[in-house]
């Protein structure tokens, strides 16, 4: 599947929507509450704002060639002062199982440590997600520790794996997408 990262648009958000319209379970703490046209505008609009401000960086992950959104990879919280941020990801079922989530979270990892020069990324995933976890580690996130209980869906805890990328790290082979 060919595929490249670009920034999100305004006018993006119909798109965003369908994807809220079909989001699978898997995408439930990824994805704002509001899930409507409005919703996807707001989270859009707020995106724009943030990465303005300095404190995120976002991009969509689109398959060609009728390029279709089906991700997002996004850096949120970023701290200038310590040099942090907040490292998160999504991607619908029907394109997952085909590397492009790993590829597009290392292509966005050396977009944050070498174009904006974040020192330490974090992310975290829950334990019963495996599938998230190989996508972590294989943008070469560390675990470094678990989170009981940490998160709520549907009255439900779910442990939480938290994990690191340093920029000293050793790069992670692999592919890479185009990053317009």
């Amino acid at each position: 599947m060919n595929a490249f990262l670009r920034s999100w648009r305004a006018d993006d958000a119909d798109a965003l929507a369908e994807v809220y319209a079909s989001a699978d379970a898997d995408l439930t703490g990824n994805i704002p509450d509001d899930r409507s046209l409005d919703g996807a505008r707001a989270w859009i609009e707020q995106i724009h704002r943030a990465e303005t401000a300095g404190t995120a960086s976002a991009y969509v992950l689109v398959v060609e060639p009728e390029r279709r959104i089906v991700g997002n990879v996004m850096a949120s919280g970023i701290e200038r002062r310590h040099s942090s941020a907040w490292t998160s990801y999504w991607i619908v079922a029907a394109a997952r199982g085909a590397g492009l989530t790993s590829a597009a979270l290392r292509s966005f990892v050396d977009h944050l440590h070498d174009g904006l020069g974040i020192h330490r990324l974090e992310l975290g995933y829950r334990t019963n997600n495996p599938a998230s976890a190989k996508v972590a580690k294989n943008a070469g996130f560390l675990v470094e520790g678990r989170e009981r209980e940490k998160l709520l869906y549907d009255g439900i805890r779910f442990d939480t794996e938290v994990c690191a990328r340093l920029s000293t790290d050793p790069r992670i082979p692999g592919p890479r997408l185009r990053m317009d």
